[in-house]
């Protein structure tokens, strides 16, 4: 249970790539990005475009301490989770309060 809760300790510490060094890398690469404001959070659109002109678009997702709390990338109208900070958290919790739960 300790590794568990250092994990999830861990997890909501994790600050991220930064947007800045994000847009950065975009304009070396010479890909399109915009940034938009949904509330507290702070959205971050990639779109690179690959061999074959296969486009793929990574979504970044800021609260307002500046930390990576959601990426997820699309390629050929799929969309994939690649990290949430939130969900992964909750899950673990939920894991060990099943854990224990089956213990009791």
């Amino acid at each position: 249970m300790r590794d568990e809760i250092e994990h999830i300790a861990r997890l909501l510490s994790y600050d991220g790539p930064t947007a800045t060094e994000l847009i950065q890398e975009a304009v070396e690469k010479d890909s399109k990005y915009t940034v938009t404001i949904q509330g507290d959070i702070t959205i971050l659109t990639i779109v690179a475009t690959l061999a074959y002109s296969l486009e793929v678009t990574d979504v970044y997702q800021y609260n307002l301490e500046g930390q990576l709390i959601k990426q997820t990338l699309t390629t050929n109208g799929k969309e994939r989770t690649i990290f949430d900070k939130y969900k992964e958290a909750k899950d673990t919790l939920t894991k060990m309060h099943l854990r224990n739960k089956k213990v009791s």
